[in-house]
């Protein structure tokens, strides 16, 4: 491996997570970012990609819950970073880490409804890089620094298996994602245009979208799906769309109040003061604190007062 070329991308991607927790942290003024500030900045949030916000799977793996986790994950960037962007090239290396990054993403959207940030994902592509490095030239690797570098790996599975609150499968995804990228790529000197490279590259774009496809298959069944999507609508004054959104929601959870809050509302507009009473009715019952629903319900008991 040579040393003497010029290290940039892994510091160019450090200054960009620093910079963008320094902006949260000047609007969120807190030490651990609320979920609200981590949504606003384009958390993974498995609902909003179902209804078509793609985006965040790009954008969560620049953000970070808190101060500790940044410096953890930018700690691990630079130790693994630099030595694959030497190995395997700059060009190589900015791929593997955002492929290996939406892959963890891809990961955590079909198997963890939690809200994620972080790019530990993408870190462990890294991972996934050097193991397959070993795989294809084992003499670059002596026996004592493969096993260091399958004990971080092990350490790292177990800690996050036995922690909450870190997503696990975004680790394992990206980890997955770092091999297989790394693999259609291959290192700095192998021909990205073999034939087996572009099999390799051509399953690495089919999983991605597969991925997409049964992560949007799946959370398109949930009651939040319905919900996000309902506001969309209301958002574009679609009033019939969001009401069949809100409805399908109800089929799925009847305990949530807001379905029944905008229900009401669109009843409202539509003139049924009946059916918009019950719906800002249930909607008390479920949350007796709601003030909106409360204002609404006064409005329409005013309004059957008139003579």
């Amino acid at each position: 491996m040579t040393t003497n070329r010029k290290i940039y991308l892994t510091y160019i991607i450090t200054a960009i997570n620093v910079l963008i927790c320094i902006i949260m942290f000047s609007i969120d003024k807190s030490f651990n970012f609320s979920v609200e500030t981590l949504l606003k900045f384009g958390a993974k949030y498995n609902p909003l990609i179902a209804i078509g916000e793609y985006y965040r799977l790009f954008t969560s793996m620049f953000l970070h819950s808190d101060i500790t986790h940044l410096l953890f994950n930018m700690y691990a960037l630079n130790i693994f970073g630099k030595n694959i962007e030497l190995i395997y090239g700059k060009v190589k290396f900015i791929i593997i880490y955002i492929v290996a990054g939406l892959f963890g993403g891809l990961g955590s959207f079909i198997f963890s409804n939690s809200v994620s940030v972080g790019a530990s994902g993408a870190i462990f592509g890294l991972l996934g890089a050097y193991l397959y490095l070993y795989l294809s030239n084992p003499d670059a690797f002596s026996s004592n620094y493969l096993k260091n570098l399958l004990a971080i790996l092990g350490v790292n599975l177990i800690f996050g298996i036995l922690v909450r609150n870190i997503d696990n499968w975004a680790h394992i995804c990206g980890l997955i994602g770092g091999f297989i990228v790394s693999w259609s790529l291959g290192h700095r000197g192998e021909n990205v245009f073999s034939s087996k490279k572009v099999l390799a590259q051509l399953l690495t774009i089919i999983l991605l979208f597969t991925s997409l496809f049964a992560g949007i298959q799946l959370n398109q069944k949930s009651w939040e799906y319905n919900l996000y999507k309902g506001e969309k609508y209301l958002d574009q004054e679609k009033f019939d769309k969001a009401e069949e959104e809100f409805i399908t929601g109800l089929s799925k959870n009847n305990d949530i109040y807001v379905f029944h809050y905008y229900l009401g509302r669109i009843s409202l507009m539509k003139g049924d003061i009946d059916e918009a009473e019950d719906y800002f009715q249930t909607a008390v019952d479920i949350k007796p604190n709601f003030i909106e629903a409360k204002e609404f319900l006064s409005e329409i008991n005013k309004i059957k007062q008139r003579p």
